[in-house]
């Protein structure tokens, strides 16, 4: 699959479903020797990185190409700025988990993204989303034989 330049409204959901339904709040990610905090001050801002990195991977991607003609919208009153918006519906943590892994695909595609804000941005809110999914507080921390044969588990045949 192609990376591509995500819809805004793609990073607003992200940035709603941390905002709003973060299991610490407010989310909150280590970068660069310090904690970050997202909140509805900074959320612009968290945006445009986001943005930014987006646009810089799918342009290391695709390196022949003008920004304006990557694939995704790109026109320029669409790229710049990032504004937050609220929308409609807030994504619950399976979908936020799975629209959050879209985006790391789509930015993942150039050298500094191991180390680079939005992918510990991305993995904080991951990691935030996965203790809201059903059953996560009650599953075992630990596994051994004992807990084996006493889980309620499915038997492979």
């Amino acid at each position: 699959m192609s990376a591509y330049i995500v819809d805004k409204c793609h990073i607003n959901a992200m940035l709603l479903s941390a905002l709003h339904c973060s299991y610490r709040e407010p989310l909150s990610w280590y970068y660069n020797g310090e904690w970050k905090k997202l909140s509805d001050n900074n959320a612009r801002e968290v945006g445009q990185m986001l943005l930014d990195e987006n646009i810089k991977s799918v342009s290391d991607r695709y390196e022949d190409s003008e920004v304006t003609n990557l694939p995704g919208r790109t026109d320029a009153d669409y790229i710049l700025p990032f504004e937050f918006r609220y929308l409609h519906n807030i994504p619950n943590a399976l979908q936020t988990i799975s629209i959050t892994r879209c985006y790391m695909y789509q930015a993942c595609e150039h050298d500094e993204w191991e180390t680079s804000e939005a992918k510990k941005f991305c993995q904080s809110l991951i990691d935030e989303k996965i203790h809201q999914l059903p059953g996560y507080d009650d599953a075992p921390w630990n596994w051994n034989d004992a807990e084996y044969e006493t889980a309620n588990l499915i038997r492979l045949a």
